[in-house]
């Protein structure tokens, strides 16, 4: 059982890492001094059985805690059958994958609003992420959390206050809040430039949800460019936003965070985010 603490690690393969292997990758971030990692199926769900299997015991020795993100093609607020069909296939297949490397919860993005009401989409995604949980229990799989990371287009649905909402829906035990913090900057749901920014954040997640979510909230950190459409791409961590106050907050406040680097510079900015929170 891994013990609640402040963690940092890639979205994927570390970048110095010779090897190919997720095992290789797990013992690459661990050496670096990081204890996390993001196994990315975003382009679809493939890892055999025995991988998994090692890579869990790997990250169980090295006490590098894993979570899966899922494919980009999830969207809970499709009305459309076939749209459902594909969402639902591949949340299963990464709770499936999950559940085998001993993930602790899965992400991805809630879904898109496409012409229809916030309520309608809202309305949406729970049946699907309802139905989803269903399947789980049914597929006995156990311990895997919906993380429901918040978005960075105003295109999509899955803001910071409708992922809370989601959640309260749906039970803490069975979903999550992942702050994106690039995403919420980009997508203008809270200005990200000070330590009273960042708590915001957390101030509207235990409003919502309780403290409970805080024990070990998942997060995602990059630098981000954006438009007034929303998030363009991720780059790496400079000043938008600024990670420097939130790694004061963080040490002023004692959070236990899972904070995975989504720049493209991965393992190398998580070092460096681990840095400045170890020098403050």
């Amino acid at each position: 059982m891994f013990k609640h603490e402040l963690r940092f690690g890639p979205a994927g393969m570390p970048i110095g890492c010779k090897g190919k292997t997720l095992v290789e990758g797990i013992e690459y971030v661990s050496k670096e001094g990081l204890n996390a990692f993001e196994v990315e199926f975003v382009r679809g769900v493939r890892i055999k059985k025995e991988i998994a299997i090692e890579a869990r015991k790997i990250s169980e020795e090295k006490n590098v805690l894993l979570s899966c993100h899922g494919p980009y093609y999830i969207n809970c607020c499709s009305p459309l059958k076939e749209k459902q069909n594909i969402t639902m296939r591949n949340i299963l297949q990464t709770a499936e994958a999950a559940a085998l490397l001993g993930a602790y919860t899965i992400v991805f993005h809630p879904g898109y609003y496409q012409k229809q009401t916030p309520e309608k989409a809202f309305d949406n995604a729970l049946e699907i992420l309802k139905e989803a949980l269903r399947k789980m229990k049914e597929k006995k799989i156990k311990n895997v959390f919906l993380g429901l990371e918040t978005v960075g287009k105003k295109s999509q649905f899955g803001g910071l206050d409708e992922n809370i909402e989601l959640c309260k829906k749906l039970g803490l035990q069975n979903a999550r809040v992942v702050v994106d913090f690039a995403h919420i900057l980009a997508r203008g749901d809270i200005i990200l430039k000070t330590k009273e920014d960042y708590e915001e954040i957390f101030s509207r997640l235990r409003k919502g949800l309780g403290a409970e979510v805080l024990k070990q909230l998942h997060c995602h950190f990059s630098g981000i460019v954006f438009s007034e459409k929303g998030e363009r791409h991720h780059v790496p961590i400079g000043n938008i936003p600024p990670f420097k106050p939130l790694a004061e907050l963080i040490s002023e406040k004692k959070y236990n965070l899972t904070i995975i680097s989504e720049s493209p510079f991965l393992d190398r900015d998580a070092l460096k985010m681990k840095r400045i929170v170890e020098g403050i």
